[in-house]
């Protein structure tokens, strides 16, 4: 394994989202630069500071990020085009990092953004909640679902440890503005919500959605040319795949191994958790694949309350992908903006008591990839 401290410093300086949402007569070049625009101020930066740039997508096709970046401006910088399904986001952040890592530039973008490929539309009396929160029973959801039953079946977990979950990112979300969904949900209404594959209802499962999040990278010596603001430093960006292993818990567990080992911490340290949460099943099978807990004690750690804002190690502050939303290019890197936003101490109603000083980002893609990046001030 390369020995990250043989590489340069690099901090995030500053991240902007486009609220994930359904907006089918907004351009993904308008929802991008709007993101754009945000990270660059919040950064300090112009728009011709960046030298390259990154862009994650998974329905917009070919060129998407050369497309966004003439809407912007032209600046003389590379943009390469980055799909790594669910994981893109995290997967251009990564290349962003390494980017100026390696000393090969000082200032890169991390930009995901993605519109749906169809829109589904609300039937007579039909609330639109129900009708873009999840998919219907798909050979995804009911791989969730036989994983809750597992669980369940191995630990005693129960249905209502899983919609805590819920309730607990919905109420995360309320608090979020970029949030798709903003109103917050009770244990009686997920449970009784409409059933995608049992035990999950649609308010176990995360929106199709769309939406844009960029954040900017530098290095470390230079961050003070652009900003007074504290900028976390990337500690760890680790990736594995194609390991013969289950795809999820397994590989989350080896990726994990691989960011403690380059941050040189542990689980204990840190202070702040975004998981990839597409059903509820997921946060809790990630809370004992990062180590948060023991394995099969994930259930009764959401119960505790230590996985919310005021709790011990909060989880999906943003309200996660169920409720802040997955509109895949961008989610990764939207996890990025949280992590800085809540260092920073400027996520209002939603910001951790005690300003967190770890914290760490993970995404799974579809085919057996695993992201996770730790930040650290």
């Amino acid at each position: 394994m390369a020995d990250r401290r043989q590489n340069r410093e690099v901090v995030v300086l500053g991240a902007g989202l486009y609220r994930y949402g359904i907006y089918p007569e907004i351009p993904f070049t308008m929802m991008g630069a709007s993101a754009i625009d945000a990270a660059l101020k919040d950064a300090g930066v112009d728009w011709k500071d960046i030298e390259v740039g990154y862009c994650a997508n998974a329905n917009l096709g070919n060129a998407a990020g050369h497309i966004l970046s003439w809407h912007i401006g032209p600046n003389a910088m590379a943009m390469t085009n980055v799909e790594n399904a669910s994981a893109s986001g995290n997967a251009a952040f990564r290349e962003a990092y390494l980017a100026v890592a390696s000393g090969a530039n000082d200032v890169t973008l991390a930009i995901g953004v993605d519109k749906l490929r169809a829109y589904r539309h609300s039937k007579p009396g039909q609330e639109q909640k129900e009708t873009v929160k999840a998919p219907t029973n798909t050979m995804m959801m009911r791989e969730f679902a036989d994983r809750a039953h597992r669980h369940m079946w191995e630990y005693g977990t129960t249905v209502t440890q899983l919609a805590l979950v819920s309730v607990k990112s919905h109420l995360n979300g309320s608090l979020n503005p970029y949030a798709h969904y903003r109103q917050p949900v009770t244990l009686a209404e997920v449970q009784r919500a409409r059933m995608v594959a049992d035990p999950l209802t649609v308010l176990h499962c995360c929106p199709w959605d769309e939406g844009a999040a960029a954040v900017i990278l530098c290095a470390k010596e230079a961050a003070a040319k652009y900003t007074s603001k504290p900028c976390p430093v990337v500690l760890a960006s680790a990736c594995a795949g194609n390991a013969g292993i289950d795809p999820l818990v397994e590989l989350t567990q080896l990726t994990a191994a691989k960011a403690y080992d380059m941050a040189g911490l542990g689980p204990e340290d840190l202070n702040l958790v975004e998981v990839h949460d597409a059903a509820t099943i997921e946060e809790i099978l990630y809370y004992e694949a990062l180590g948060l807990c023991p394995m099969g004690e994930g259930g009764e750690l959401i119960e505790s309350g230590a996985t919310a804002i005021s709790g011990r190690i909060p989880v999906n502050t943003s309200g996660g992908l169920i409720s802040m939303g997955h509109p895949i290019g961008p989610t990764g890197v939207g996890q990025i903006a949280e992590l800085l936003w809540q260092m920073r101490g400027v996520t209002g109603k939603r910001q951790i008591p005690k300003s967190p000083r770890i914290g760490l980002a993970h995404m799974v893609g579809a085919g057996g990839v695993c992201f996770i990046h730790i930040l650290g001030l």
